[in-house]
């Protein structure tokens, strides 16, 4: 794994549909040598897949984005 970035700051801050607020600090690295097929773990994920940086992804989760942009793997908005 490569270390690529601290991300935190009113950036990271995110509200909660259900009105419950956050301001996460987080850690990104990179792999490249992923196997398997991706599993959720927890009561919270609904969905879990790949998926290609080169175009957007549509439904997005604002923070997932702000992550991606902030860490240098998109570009578009």
């Amino acid at each position: 794994m490569q270390y690529i970035t601290l991300l935190s700051g009113k950036d990271m801050y995110y509200q909660y549909p259900h009105g419950d607020e956050v301001y996460n600090a987080l850690v990104v690295y990179e792999t490249k040598d992923t196997m398997g097929i991706p599993e959720i773990q927890d009561d919270e994920g609904l969905e879990l897949k790949y998926f290609s940086l080169e175009q957007r992804i549509e439904g997005i989760n604002i923070m997932a984005e702000t992550i991606l942009r902030k860490s240098g793997y998109i570009s578009w908005v």
